[in-house]
């Protein structure tokens, strides 16, 4: 008799259960098959996480509040996933409150939210595609989810002046 034994990986992918054949050999090139093959069913455990990023309004004004609610799924609780917002030219000052990046801790329900305001900031500038992407690492190279793109409406305008005299020429 022997025996042998080997640690099946939780490798946290959903991929389905697996068949596991083992076989013996008499000899080292293993091509004269000794008894029966015994079958042994793998029981996928592993489920695929799963993040959805939702924010308060597809469209904003400057000078509202956005804000964004995380909600996995198969993510373990007390994990600490990492954001980030960006956009052309999506800068800090776009914001009167509220950083460009940022991290939150996935709580019981597989759930975090996070804020902004918009600065209403006096300046026409047009309106602005906000990206709000979710990062499975600090250094914010591992994206999980879709991006979600925000518009942010353009409410400011330019102060213009318009001098009308009452007349192009007049006498002394």
């Amino acid at each position: 008799n022997f025996s042998f034994a080997h640690t099946l990986a939780n490798d946290a992918t959903t991929e389905g259960n697996e068949t596991l054949n083992i076989k013996l050999f008499s000899d080292s090139s293993r091509s004269t098959q000794v008894g029966t093959t015994s079958v042994v069913t793998i029981t996928d455990t592993s489920k695929t996480p799963s993040y959805t990023i939702s924010p308060s309004a597809s469209t904003i004004n400057e000078g509202e509040t956005l804000t964004t609610s995380i909600s996995t799924t198969n993510v373990a609780a007390d994990t600490t996933l990492y954001w980030s917002l960006s956009g052309t030219g999506i800068t800090s000052a776009d914001f009167s409150s509220g950083s460009l990046t940022g991290s939150g801790t996935v709580d019981s329900n597989g759930d975090f939210s996070f804020a902004h305001t918009l600065a209403n900031d006096s300046a026409t500038e047009g309106n602005e595609s906000l990206n709000i992407k979710l990062f499975s690492d600090s250094n914010r190279t591992t994206q999980v989810g879709t991006t979600s793109v925000v518009t942010i409406t353009d409410t400011s305008k330019t102060t213009t002046y318009n001098i009308s005299p009452s007349a192009t020429s007049i006498n002394e």
